[in-house]
């Protein structure tokens, strides 16, 4: 596979995830090759590797012959994951705080900084293209300031568990629940600001108790939202 199919895989993989998450891709539905192909005007080879890649996840089963019957992640599976990576990282910021550097620092202020900044942007203009631009803030910002504490713990072992959760349940799956509400990305960005505050006074206890809280304030928001995906699809 080339680098631009190993690109369009990523967001052919984003992009199905969120629709089973919406409940679009209903769970038990199957998804097919050749439709996925035209429909995003692609080949089958980063269609293969998305499915590949949700396969591994649990989110799709492959059934050879006939595409991948769609799993889903439950509101308990939801719950259950972010307990795991709750602890995790909250592991992860307690050792940052003694093991930041300067540069590791400033990533993560920068993060934090770009974080705010899209969400106040799009409060000021609510339009669709400035949400999709503040979404896509959002998403590389959120990355980009997790990313900058787990290599700031030090603790490779630690680094290949987290990724190994995020393989089932990425750091942006509750995109789709922050999505165009301005309320919501404020008590993220508030949540962020709280561990980075608490890594910056070199409180370990404080920092690792604010990482627990915003996982598990994330995973919980998209859990409910799923269950009210649920309902709503059950009363059509």
């Amino acid at each position: 596979m080339t680098s631009d199919e190993g690109v369009l895989s990523d967001r052919l993989v984003d992009e199905l995830q969120r629709r089973i998450l919406s409940g679009s891709i209903p769970v038990g539905s199957w998804l097919r090759h050749s439709m996925i192909a035209d429909e995003f005007g692609v080949s089958r080879t980063p269609v293969r590797e998305a499915l590949r890649v949700l396969n591994a996840r649990g989110i799709v089963s492959i059934v050879k012959n006939r595409g991948a019957r769609v799993n889903g992640l439950s509101s308990r599976d939801i719950r259950e994951l972010g307990e795991i990576r709750g602890e995790l990282e909250g592991l992860a910021a307690s050792l940052a705080v003694h093991r930041i550097d300067d540069e590791q620092l400033a990533r993560m202020q920068d993060a934090v900084r770009d974080f705010e900044e899209a969400i106040e942007g799009y409060a000021a203009d609510p339009s669709r293209s400035r949400s999709e631009e503040a979404n896509v803030r959002w998403s590389e910002a959120n990355e980009a300031f997790h990313s900058a504490i787990l290599r700031a713990s030090g603790n490779r072992q630690l680094l290949v568990s987290i990724e190994d959760i995020s393989r089932r349940l990425p750091r942006n799956s509750s995109y789709a629940v922050y999505s165009g509400n301005s309320r919501l990305l404020r008590r993220n960005a508030d949540e962020h600001r709280v561990v980075l505050d608490a890594i910056v006074a070199r409180d370990e206890k404080k920092a690792r108790t604010a990482m627990v809280k915003h996982i598990r304030s994330a995973s919980d928001a998209l859990a409910r939202w799923v269950e009210d995906q649920d309902r709503a699809s059950q009363a059509d």
